[in-house]
């Protein structure tokens, strides 16, 4: 592989959209990126030898018999494959997986007291490692978030003045809300996992909003007229690529078109960039109204509207000679009026043709650069045939 390809497919990487990658493949691709860390808990597993049947010396000895047991399946499966003997694999098939869910298991079953859950309970916590590992490495959620996080925050002014634009039409709704006692005492008597519940609900309507929009956009974003166009956008982004030049003996249709996982992975991508910025609204609109209730909310009033004896706040200091109190009621409520807001805005990004101009359609340039990438990429290393 040209080192020109490779730093193509670890920008592709970089940018959490590695599905788009020529040939990616669990085997090769994904499992062994989670080699190590798979690596890492089999080994953190041998220590399942140990328990109550056992103990001193023997228990020592135990020990190190299913070490031997462990380190012994997995060194004689490399030797089978042709490895070193605890060489990382270079290629994970049906085998190695195998290895990974089934031999910790064996541990508990021959040296434990309740074997049946024990083993059962290793297997199907294997399983699940192996699922987890997969979802994570294959979609690159991790660089995902990372560059969703990253390209959020080079947007805060941004951010900034969109607030400073919602906060006055926010008020309207909002102020009555906040200074009505009813909502204080609904506040005052949530217990956290039901207010977690609450607010979780109100979240989820908020991000299926904007997740609901990404396949039908995903769509209008992938297509090119030219190569033209996709080379102008190379050439304006941190692609490996540029500066671009169009194939001379390949046609713009001939690029294969996106496949489903392809639109699975670029559709998380863009719902995660959308979600860091719904969540950064709310937690902007949430500490401003924290240090608004702060200030306009007397611990008296308090006490009178949650028809409480007292409070026990979280935090008491002073300020310019007057006492300031941080209570449960004031972080609840102004979580609630926050979580509407990143609805509010949620939804408005998706109906509100001014706030598309300032937030959709800039993130949806930089999708559009990593298609013109890709499909320059599929062309020069790929053949344009199915990825």
């Amino acid at each position: 592989m040209t080192s020109r390809r490779q730093s193509v497919e670890r920008w592709f990487i970089r940018r959490g959209v590695p599905h788009v990658i020529h040939d990616y493949r669990a085997s090769t691709d994904v499992f062994t990126r989670a080699a190590p860390f798979l690596a890492l808990v089999f080994l953190i597993e041998i220590f399942a030898s140990f328990g109550d049947r056992f103990d001193g010396w023997a228990q020592f000895g135990v020990f190190w018999a299913g070490a031997a047991i462990a380190l012994g399946a997995a060194g004689a499966l490399n030797r089978l494959r042709g490895r070193r003997l605890f060489q990382l694999p270079d290629r994970v098939g049906a085998i190695e997986l195998a290895v990974f869910v089934l031999v910790p298991p064996v541990l508990p079953a021959l040296f434990s007291d309740d074997r049946l859950s024990d083993t059962a309970g290793l297997a199907v916590v294997n399983i699940a490692l192996i699922a987890g590992a997969y979802g994570v490495v294959s979609f690159g959620l991790l660089p995902m978030l990372r560059w969703a996080v990253s390209y959020s925050a080079s947007q805060i002014a941004l951010i900034g003045r969109l607030v400073g634009r919602i906060l006055p039409l926010l008020l309207v709704f909002s102020a009555f809300l906040f200074l009505n006692a009813e909502v204080w005492q609904v506040a005052h008597d949530f217990t956290g996992h039901y207010y977690a519940i609450v607010l979780g609900a109100f979240a989820v309507v908020a991000l299926g909003s904007v997740a609901v929009r990404v396949p039908s956009e995903l769509g209008e974003l992938a297509r090119f007229d030219s190569w033209e166009e996709t080379c102008e956008l190379i050439d304006g982004c941190d692609s490996p690529l540029a500066p671009a030049e169009p194939p001379l003996d390949f046609s713009i249709s001939a690029i294969a078109p996106l496949e489903r996982m392809d639109r699975v992975n670029l559709g998380l991508l863009m719902f995660a960039a959308q979600a860091v910025r719904v969540v950064l609204v709310g937690v902007v609109i949430g500490l401003f109204y924290v240090a608004f209730g702060l200030l306009a909310v007397r611990e008296a009033t308090i006490v009178s509207w949650v028809a409480a004896d007292a409070l026990n706040p979280l935090a008491r200091f002073g300020l310019f000679g007057s006492e300031l109190v941080f209570t449960w009621e004031l972080l609840a409520v102004s979580g609630f009026i926050a979580t509407l807001s990143a609805l509010q805005f949620a939804v408005s990004t998706v109906t509100d043709k001014a706030y598309r101009e300032h937030f959709y359609d800039d993130m949806a340039n930089e999708i559009r650069e990593v298609l013109a990438t890709r499909a320059l990429y599929l062309a020069e290393f790929g053949g344009g045939g199915a990825v």
